[in-house]
């Protein structure tokens, strides 16, 4: 592990600390990358891996209705969707269709500890 990767690690880690949350902190590697030592470091140190399996926006030219559609279609039980809201548009639009349409299959929303956890 580079001393660069863990310095970020640490840092972000402080920060979230720094809010006053004092329970686990997971961590969601950028762009799904889990190089051999990120893993390693984060099993090292006591933290959970967390990925997600429903990314319907991931082309970049989907457009609401589809990564509506993709995404009631993809999702399971325990899934975890990624979506890029800050910088797609259509994906910020989605949302209402995507929390609506899950609900009203029995759906809900709960956080990744609540998920993960015991």
């Amino acid at each position: 592990m580079t001393p660069t990767v863990r310095d970020e690690v640490e840092r972000t880690d402080a920060e979230i600390r720094a809010t006053g949350y004092r329970g686990p902190i997971t961590f969601r590697p950028p762009y799904g990358k889990k190089l051999f030592a990120l893993p390693k470091y984060l099993s090292d140190h006591d933290r959970t891996t967390v990925m997600w399996d429903v990314e319907p926006d991931s082309s970049g030219d989907a457009d609401t209705e589809r990564i509506v559609r993709d995404t009631l279609d993809a999702v399971r039980p325990g899934s975890i969707v990624l979506l890029h809201a800050m910088h797609r548009p259509a994906s910020r639009a989605a949302i209402p269709g995507i929390a609506n349409g899950l609900r009203e299959r029995g759906y809900r929303f709960v956080t990744v500890s609540r998920l993960i956890g015991p």
